[in-house]
Parts: structure tokens; sequence; C-alpha cells
């Protein structure tokens, strides 16, 4: 089932003015629902752009966008902007930054209020906006966001998001500025939600390592066009050509090319660390000697 079909969506910024840049180059992309999906790309690739388009956030000059049962690009009625925000939940980079509230749960509560739902029914998403991302409601509902850490202030944000139940998650950079443990954690937590709450989900990173442990498909950004669209498991044959653009690949898929380079085949699809252990012992309990 499609949540999202985007063609041939073209954005260019600063448009007649000796500032143009074309960052956005005839973009066709399908979202489907139960996607695990990771962007990645340079900065001023085009992937920020790409996925503020999906909220509305910028208006469509050329292409067409269809989220759901709404066109973003259609003139008469005009697309219905706040629907489309509750179906389509955006996490931005730093959002806790974005934290005003004097309490917790009035923070998460901004959004629900807004779309004038009963008290009864803004406390029962607040309640469970935080469960969801691992805060205790008795415990932290009063507390303010600002005596936080810095992960807790992240969930906190996330639980904002998740409280208008949408249908579709993205997430910009969820773990910029945390340290190795809290970016376990918030990771762990995006792929709990996956399985237990927004079935849909689109991380932007632009670490390899990490976004290829979670997501199952990865679109690679180049130039303001799309240079792969593939699941994880087929993106890494294109090794070469993704050096050639400028991107890493990940350490796991670094040792088994040089494994491979010196007579030594592995068995199964090897991205993540745990892949690369898992392939190595089978190896050897084999026989085969490094």
């Amino acid at each position: 089932m499609q949540n999202i079909e985007v063609k041939h969506l073209t954005h260019t910024y600063s448009k007649k003015t000796p500032y143009e840049k074309v960052s956005l180059s005839d973009i066709s992309v399908t979202i489907n629902e139960g996607d695990f999906l990771g962007i990645i790309g340079h900065t001023g690739s085009g992937k920020s752009t790409f996925i503020q388009h999906l909220n509305g956030l910028i208006k469509t000059q050329e292409g067409d966008i269809r989220v759901f049962d709404i066109n973003l690009t259609q003139k008469k009625p005009k697309p219905d902007l706040r629907k489309l925000r509750q179906e389509v939940g955006m996490v931005f980079q730093y959002p806790e930054y974005q934290l005003f509230a004097d309490t917790v749960a009035k923070d998460i509560a901004f959004g629900p209020k807004n779309l004038k739902l009963s008290q009864e029914e803004i406390n029962d998403r607040v309640r469970k906006a935080m469960q969801a991302v691992g805060l205790d409601y008795d415990y932290y509902k009063d507390r303010s966001p600002f005596d936080l850490s810095g992960g807790q202030k992240r969930r906190v944000a996330i639980a904002g998001v998740l409280a208008m139940m949408p249908k579709v998650l993205i997430l910009d950079e969820p773990t910029a500025g945390l340290d190795p443990i809290g970016k376990r954690q918030i990771l762990n937590l995006i792929t709990n939600l996956k399985n237990t709450i927004t079935p849909t989900i689109i991380v932007i990173s632009h670490d390899i390592n990490e976004i290829t442990q979670y997501c199952t498909r990865l679109i690679v950004f180049n130039d303001s066009k799309i240079a792969f669209d593939l699941p994880v498991s087929e993106l890494f044959t294109h090794s070469e050509e993704l050096l050639q653009i400028g991107l890493d690949i990940p350490l796991a898929v670094k040792v088994n090319n040089h494994l491979k380079a010196n007579g030594i085949n592995l068995e199964g699809d090897i991205i993540t660390p745990q892949d690369l252990v898992c392939a190595i012992a089978k190896y050897k309990n084999q026989g085969g000697a490094l």
C-alpha cells in the first residue's frame, strides 16, 4: 500500500536571481506502508528539501506529490495541511531546542490541544506518547523539560510528535549531538516505534554505519538527484560508485571487501558489525582460516 508518491519533483531556490540553485531535480519516489527508509547524502544534496515537501513545509514548484488521499499540488480546493501534518509527523534536527512549555506534559500536549480535542483525550495521548518513548508519566509529567538530559529532552520532543498519532514519522538526524549511549538509545527507540506505533519511518542521517543497522531501504541523494534507491542488502554491491561520489561505506562492508580481495569469501549479506562477526564465526566453524 502506498503512503507517499512523488513524481518528477523539482525545486529551485532563489529562482531568477544570481543565487539560483537547483536543490531537487526530477525526483520520483514511492514510499510504501511499512517502509523503514533511510536517506543519506552530502550537505546540500537535496535530502532535507525533499522531506520538507512531504508535510507541506515547502510548497511544490514542479511535479506531483500525493500523501495518502491528499494531493499537495492541487490548486482548488487547497490541500488540507492541518490533516497532512497530523498524518506525517516531522522531528527536526535538535528538536529539544523547540521545547518551550514549563512542564513535560504541557509541551507534549501542545499539538493535540490545537486539534481541539477533549481534555480527557489530550491527557490520554500525552500518557501514551510518554510511555512510547520510555518516560514514566507520573515521574516526568510535571517536571521542566529544561532540567532533563539531552537524550530525555529528545524523547520529549519525539513524544510531542507521537501525540498527534502520525501514520508516517520523519526524523532528521535524530542522533545528532548525542553521545554513543544516547545514540544507541534513540535508535533503539525508533526501531521500537516502527514495530509498535508508527509503521512507516523515514530517517535522514549522514552516518552510514549507523543508518544501515536499522533501515531496510536506502535512498542516496547526490547533487539534487537520486543516485540510488535500493534495499540495504543490495546497495553496497555499488561500493565503488558510492566512494566515487564521496560517500563512505560501512566498516563491515570495507572489511568484507578486503577479505574477498584476499580470497576469503564469507557467506550472507554483510552490512553491520553483527553480520560480520556471525559470518566470520561460521567461516571458521567450517574450517576456514583468516
